[in-house]
């Protein structure tokens, strides 16, 4: 990510480590795999969209490691039924990596990982594999 400027432009240091987005399943309650890889990583700040499952995970281990954690929820209010997939894009888009977290049905997560490719971000998946360039189930490919 580029340096930003404070208020008297300067320009701020770089954050130490990346900006881990984690998108996920609302039905993974554990996933090892994503609580080592934000270890490795060692993230200057974990972005989620504040929902059950994989982004409950992520929360937990930002605040047990105090990194700072952007919980970006959906704004139903401006965005009506779009609202999940307006926030998943601003997720995305704030992040320098994408851990996805996928059970291998939730489609959701997709939308979030098809904003993360749109926006050519680096995606890891963790649990399910990845979806091929084939359709999956439900006709969501990436």
């Amino acid at each position: 990510m580029k340096n930003a400027i404070n208020g008297t432009g300067t320009a701020l240091p770089a954050p130490a480590g990346p900006v881990v987005a984690v998108v996920g399943s609302r039905s993974v309650t554990s996933c090892p795999a994503l609580l080592a890889r934000l270890a490795e990583l060692a993230p200057a700040q974990v972005v989620s969209g504040g929902a059950a499952g994989a982004d409950t995970l992520a929360a937990g281990w930002a605040r047990a490691n105090g990194v700072p954690l952007r919980e970006l929820l959906p704004d139903y209010a401006a965005h009506g039924d779009g609202a999940p997939h307006v926030r998943n894009a601003a997720i995305v888009a704030a992040a320098d990596l994408v851990l996805v977290v996928w059970d291998g049905a939730s489609r959701g997560t997709l939308s979030a990982a098809r904003a993360a490719v749109r926006r050519g971000r680096r995606c890891e998946w963790l649990a399910a594999p990845a979806p091929s360039a084939a359709p999956v189930a439900g006709g969501l490919g990436l």
